[in-house]
């Protein structure tokens, strides 16, 4: 194992009897101790089926899994000492919150003062110590999530694993107990594995993104190297939105870009290979046509471009434009605060810091 990683999988590989590519195709994964690792991609693309092998609800038809060192790709789902809080919660109604955080304690053959002391400590760490005695069935969605999460620390895991346990909640819900079970994981030091497809969910609550495709990792690192330098069309378009440009030619950090002619571009893992640059419509300027608002604009190393909106969305907080420049429509998205709100068929000018246009691979 890595140093650095408590948890540890390389080459893991998942086929099924009668399909033709794996589900999962020699994956490498690392978490370090404490972090919390998001397994981010579409419907299909394997990050259930990983952490499933990790939990050991799967055997991996090849590749090893490490937690502390130990190997445990072999060994059975119970003695593997993980909690799991599954999407649809899998908790007994007709129990009691304690009784329902006390089961995996019970399995364990945890003795009754020892238990009663971790499930009272543990459900004022997630804030329910005052519905101890409440049936589960008359909780609300949100409260029976977090008796979930209780029942899978109280054990105190080796590993947290966590398949999509918001979707099943209201848009509302999600974005309150994204902050509640972060925080109680930061708590606890537990490592932890999350699985989402909500990309919202994935760079706010996780140290590292793996973003899958297809049964393979397409690209890992924080949320921020996400976002800011994807690697490939596939992550720049599935983690937020972004304007691509077919790339004529490249040469010394500037590209050929028809329409907008030649343009600096930011470094790129493999720019020899690159026929793509994109970048983020939050890193576009847009302001007025007239002289006065683009003369902000003119600092040296910024390409500045005439446009024209076409479409205009306000969402209270932010201004979502398509502005058409150069023959090509470009999403540019800026704070509703920090300018006056364009409409329709006005003029404008669009800009860009060129270490905003980046290269990605295929």
């Amino acid at each position: 194992m890595a140093d650095s990683n408590f948890l540890d999988v390389r080459g893991l590989r998942k086929e099924y009897p009668g399909t033709t590519a794996p589900a999962v195709a020699d994956i490498d994964l690392g978490v370090r101790e404490g972090d919390l690792l998001a397994l981010l991609g579409p419907s299909g693309c394997g990050k259930t089926t990983t952490l499933r092998m990790i939990a050991g609800l799967i055997d991996p038809t090849a590749g090893t899994i490490e937690v502390g060192g130990r190997d445990v790709t072999k060994v059975p789902v119970h003695k593997r000492g993980m909690g799991m809080v599954f999407q649809s919660f899998a908790l007994f109604p007709h129990l009691d919150v304690s009784a329902n955080v006390s089961f995996g304690l019970e399995m364990r053959g945890v003795k009754s003062a020892e238990r009663r002391a971790r499930i009272t400590a543990v459900l004022e760490r997630v804030e329910l110590g005052h519905l101890a005695d409440r049936r589960v069935g008359q909780l609300s969605g949100g409260q029976q999530q977090r008796v979930a999460l209780a029942r899978a620390l109280v054990v105190d895991p080796t590993l947290l694993l966590l398949d999509e346990p918001l979707s099943a909640l209201d848009a509302k819900l999600r974005e309150s107990l994204r902050v509640q079970i972060r925080e109680i994981q930061q708590a606890s030091g537990t490592t932890s594995v999350f699985v989402t497809h909500d990309q919202d969910e994935a760079l706010s609550m996780a140290d590292r993104v793996a973003v899958m495709n297809n049964g393979i990792v397409a690209q890992v690192g924080t949320p921020a190297e996400i976002y800011e330098r994807p690697s490939s069309i596939f992550v720049a378009t599935f983690i937020g939105r972004a304007n691509l440009f077919d790339v004529n030619s490249l040469a010394g950090g500037v590209v050929d870009v028809a329409g907008f002619g030649k343009l600096a571009v930011a470094a790129s893992p493999s720019p020899h290979t690159s026929t793509t640059a994109m970048i983020r419509p939050q890193a576009i300027t847009v302001v007025p046509g007239d002289e006065t608002a683009a003369q902000s604009l003119s600092t040296p190393g910024r390409p500045v471009f005439d446009g024209v909106v076409r479409s205009t969305s306000y969402t209270g907080d932010q201004i979502a434009y398509r502005v058409d420049v150069a023959g090509t429509t470009l999403d540019v998205e800026t704070s509703a605060s920090a300018a006056r709100l364009l409409a329709q068929g006005d003029r404008v000018r669009v800009s860009w810091l060129s270490d905003d246009l980046r290269l990605l691979g295929e």
